[in-house]
């Protein structure tokens, strides 16, 4: 009796709720603003992260979406701004959900990246990108949250790409951009020019770090402008993709959890891992069947060898953590080697700067060979990187041009003491890395491209340091591929000037040198330079036909 009387008198109690709910289905205006209502009631006392104390917070934050309306295009920009604004170097916005610690100046994140690199040594988990992008092939190595997976891929990796290792391959890279140099001059038929012609040379390089990784990691050689063309334009256009949704912003549902149960906001997403599994299981297949048909370049590949150890070492790497592995060469170098040779060849196309550029080049290339062409290419091959000129153009363009403004984010595993500021466990960190390339603090004329600032006015030679730009990163999770991607730019930048000029375009407009105003993608992970040409002849150097004939015939 008793339990009936409550029930009724909570009944009229919340009857008012069931009439409102009742009148809101039948009214489209009233489901609308009940829906946001108990949205900000959710946001309000669920899912708003809380402020992390001793950190400046950005004005502005809105319920729900936080300071996201603020950074929709270019954010890296946007964060060097308020730096100037609120004279903060580090400071935390609200993505959506997520509280995020945005870190700008070199000093700090040479603190927070390397001398804390242990805390701060783990990747958030993305609904787009991990969830949807990844659940068929998995994690790359770099994306892998730290756990106990991600250090034994992190050390198989490391192997094969640390610098000996990547001396060892040197010969791979050479026949990689001897094609390089034969595909440019042959679809562009320079051998019939004397004057410049426009060329457009951002295809042929990612042809060529798509061609090189995959000869790496699995010992196969890709007609890419024959038989396999069509294949490697697919891999080249969902990796593109792919490397944008890895973006903190261009999924809203990311941030926003509501927004996830939307199903067309997810189609893009799920169609490009249907397309990256169907050409990642085609070279794994491919890869199989070289090693069983005893082919060495398979057998001898980085995979291969991966392969090979899993079924012979019981410390052997799990199929799904060499799958890993596969991603991760696959799309590595695709968003980096090509987009820093475009930036430092559309730099040398710089009517005064550019010019003057190759000429300082030029002359100690051929200084350091005593004028043997012959000697000079092949001596771009050696470790030693003798011409320090052109190791100064490559650091430069790594700093200047930063192809990731954003490093990818992290997490801190534990908590973190940093300016008498205690930055808890679980915190995502952001580093501004185009913040700290371009700090005035650390860097001279910060926004101007100077080589000579890598080199040593009394000793001559480059001065590096892992401490020197953050083009790859820092800390425990600098990019593996530093080693092979700095190579990879400084034997074309030599062997580039050996063979070709390189001047303005006759037609179209010059390469914007400002990344940000030239980007075409302002929402993407890396930047996305517009579409430009450049002008190229050969350079006829003194006995150049020695050169040309071990070039395109030896």
């Amino acid at each position: 009796m008793l339990s009936e009387i409550l029930s009724i008198k909570l009944f009229d109690k919340f009857s008012w709720l069931s009439s409102w709910l009742t009148h809101s289905f039948k009214n489209p205006i009233v489901l609308v603003i009940t829906i946001l209502t108990l949205w900000l009631l959710v946001d309000y006392f669920v899912t708003s992260p809380s402020e992390i104390p001793g950190i400046f917070s950005i004005p502005g934050c809105l319920p729900i979406v936080g300071n996201l309306h603020q950074v929709m295009n270019n954010p890296a920009l946007v964060y060097l701004k308020w730096v100037e604004q609120y004279k903060h170097s580090i400071f935390q916005i609200r993505l959506g959900n997520k509280r995020i610690i945005v870190v700008n100046s070199f000093e700090d994140i040479v603190s927070l990246w390397i001398r804390h690199s242990c805390p701060n040594n783990s990747r958030p988990v993305s609904y787009t990108f991990h969830g949807i992008v990844s659940a068929i092939q998995g994690f790359t190595v770099g994306s892998t949250p730290a756990s106990l997976t991600y250090k034994r891929k992190k050390k198989a990796i490391s192997q094969h790409l640390n610098k000996r290792a990547v001396g060892d391959i040197s010969n791979v890279i050479d026949l990689e951009i001897k094609y390089l140099f034969t595909a440019i001059i042959k679809n562009n038929e320079l051998f019939y020019y004397t004057d410049m012609i426009d060329v457009d040379l951002m295809p042929f390089f990612q042809m060529f770090a798509l061609r090189s990784s995959i000869f790496l990691a699995y010992g196969i050689h890709l007609d890419c402008y024959g038989r396999d063309r069509e294949a490697c334009l697919e891999i080249i256009e969902v990796e593109n993709k792919i490397i944008q949704l890895r973006s903190p912003i261009s999924n809203l549902q990311d941030s926003i959890w509501l927004l996830r149960y939307i199903p067309f906001l997810n189609i893009a997403a799920s169609s490009y891992a249907e397309r990256r599994n169907i050409y990642m299981k085609k070279l794994y297949e491919c890869l199989l069947r070289g090693i069983e048909q005893n082919d060495d370049d398979c057998i001898n590949s980085i995979i291969g060898d991966l392969v090979f150890k899993q079924s012979s070492s019981v410390s052997a790497l799990a199929e799904s953590e060499i799958q890993s592995i596969c991603l991760t060469y696959v799309s590595a170098g695709l968003d980096n080697t090509p987009l820093n040779l475009n930036y430092l060849i559309g730099i040398l196309s710089q009517p005064q700067l550019g010019a003057r550029l190759q000429d300082v080049a030029i002359n100690e290339i051929i200084e350091k060979s005593n004028g043997n062409l012959v000697l000079a290419w092949e001596q771009s091959g050696q470790d030693s990187m003798d011409v320090q000129y052109v190791q100064a153009l490559v650091l430069e363009t790594l700093r200047h041009f930063t192809v990731l403004p954003l490093s990818l984010p992290r997490v801190t595993s534990k908590a973190i003491t940093h300016n008498n500021i205690v930055i808890p466990p679980g915190s995502n960190l952001f580093m501004n890395a185009y913040a700290g390339n371009h700090d005035p603090g650390h860097f001279s004329l910060p926004y101007e491209f100077v080589p000579e600032r890598w080199i040593d006015p009394d000793s001559g030679l480059v001065t590096q340091g892992i401490n020197h730009h953050f083009a790859f990163g820092a800390g425990s999770r600098m990019c593996s591929g530093y080693n092979l991607a700095f190579k990879e730019l400084y034997m074309i930048t030599c062997r580039i000037l050996l063979l070709f000029e390189i001047g303005p375009p006759i037609e179209g407009p010059l390469m914007g040198l400002d990344p940000f105003e030239n980007n075409s993608n302002p929402r993407a992970t890396s930047f996305e330079p517009k579409p430009h040409h450049v002008g190229f002849r050969l350079r006829h150097l003194p006995n150049c036909n020695g050169l040309y004939q071990k070039i395109f015939t030896g």
